[in-house]
């Protein structure tokens, strides 16, 4: 793998789709002396691309024809949907009731499973996080 198209420094999230692992996991590496950090914020730091490289080498990682998609760490995918449920709380009953009335059968049966499977989630969510507690 070559550094002769990357930019001196790159991101952790640009660091992570190269070495194939979630942009939490980069920071991981950051604790553990794998890669040194040079500038921006603690979580999302810039790296020396050959550093990056490297440790791509290193750790045996192949380079692919095209751009590795990007990983989303559980974290990344639970953390907007609990701010998004937050909202709930500006929606009144008057507001679910007016929903309910105009929406076709169709969204409403679409409403129903996707509630349901929320619940689901968020019940599993709140043990998870009174079992850390």
């Amino acid at each position: 793998m070559s550094t002769g198209t990357l930019p001196p420094f790159i991101d952790s999230a640009h660091a992570a789709e190269i070495l194939h692992v979630t942009p939490e996991a980069v920071l991981d590496l950051i604790a553990a002396g794998r890669l040194k950090p040079f500038a921006g914020p603690p979580t999302k730091p810039f790296l020396r691309s050959q550093d990056v490289v490297a440790l791509a080498s290193e750790i045996g990682v192949q380079a692919e024809a095209e751009t590795p998609k990007r990983v989303k760490s559980g974290f990344s995918r639970v953390q907007p949907r609990v701010t998004a449920d937050a909202r709930w709380k500006d929606v009144s009953q008057d507001d679910l009731r007016d929903f309910v009335r105009r929406a076709d059968p169709a969204r409403r049966a679409a409403a129903r499973a996707a509630t349901q499977e929320a619940i689901a989630k968020l019940e599993e969510l709140l043990r998870m996080l009174d079992a850390e507690s």
